[in-house]
């Protein structure tokens, strides 16, 4: 992990949602999607780095972080129309895409449906690829448990459950921890998380519907894609990652050993090398 800066941030209207976004640098776009729960700052150890040689924007998801969360009814079609929105916004005719987790999830599934607005796709443990996923997030989809945990949320439970995204627990940002629980605090955000969790995950994992539709998607890319995987990711498990490699012909894995979930904080350095390369290449 590499220390950060503070983001600079702003928020401008996206299909007529608030939306909060961080933006720098010039060049091809490069678009950053957190996970479940996430928001920009887990990009805060990427974006300067990235943006050295790109326009990179990192963003909350709507629903997300500080972003509007609208009373709507969330599923992967919204989300990838949601992201064509947003390059329209920015006037951008293409971008690569980053996605992290669900972000991952929604920037394949956006790649598919709109394959000419992407330029290149890099995917970091995202979920999709296969039904497993940790039994955490199974039961934490079964009412009223995910409430529970929510509403017995503190530093303490906030960074024992994080920390589970990490091989190494001492790797987790302590202010991350504190991004998390003032988030949660914010009207409707537990509510849409769990609203999120419950459309895509039951107890048995990752629902039929959304895996095999993206397994059949990924067969169909056809653009040049990285393949980005924690070793020890105790989430969305390794072989997903090697699933994902033979889904996608134009693909190339990376697997970090000794690293979680969340490759680009966990091992930042060595995440924004592999971007800049691939992204060159």
């Amino acid at each position: 992990m590499i220390s950060s800066t503070p983001l600079k941030e702003t928020n401008i209207s996206i299909d007529g949602y608030d939306v909060r976004i961080s933006e720098k640098g010039s060049g091809p776009a490069v678009i950053l999607l957190h996970g479940l729960g996430g928001s920009l700052e887990w990009w805060e150890s990427n974006l300067n780095a990235l943006s050295q040689k790109y326009r990179v924007i990192a963003f909350d998801f709507l629903g997300f972080g500080h972003s509007a969360k609208p009373k709507i009814r969330f599923s992967l079609d919204v989300a990838s129309d949601f992201m064509l929105s947003f390059l329209d916004a920015f006037a951008l005719p293409k971008a690569s895409l980053i996605g992290n987790s669900m972000g991952g999830l929604i920037a394949l599934h956006t790649a598919s449906k709109f394959p000419e607005r992407v330029e290149r796709l890099i995917l970091v443990d995202n979920a999709g690829f296969g039904p497993e996923v940790s039994f955490i997030l199974c039961l934490a989809s079964v009412y009223p448990v995910g409430e529970f945990v929510l509403a017995m949320r503190n530093h303490f439970t906030a960074r024992m459950i994080l920390s589970h995204l990490f091989y190494d627990s001492k790797r987790l940002p302590s202010h991350l921890v504190n991004c998390i629980l003032r988030i949660l605090d914010l009207p409707r955000t537990g509510e849409v998380c769990l609203e999120v969790l419950r459309s895509g995950v039951n107890l048995k994992g990752l629902r039929d519907i959304i895996w095999i539709s993206i397994q059949k998607r990924a067969e169909s890319l056809p653009h040049k894609t990285l393949i980005i995987w924690g070793a020890d990711d105790r989430i969305t498990p390794l072989f997903q990652a090697y699933m994902g490699k033979n889904l996608i012909k134009n693909s190339k894995l990376l697997v970090f050993e000794k690293c979680g979930h969340l490759p680009q904080v966990e091992w930042a350095e060595k995440f924004n090398r592999a971007v800049v390369d691939f992204l060159e290449s």
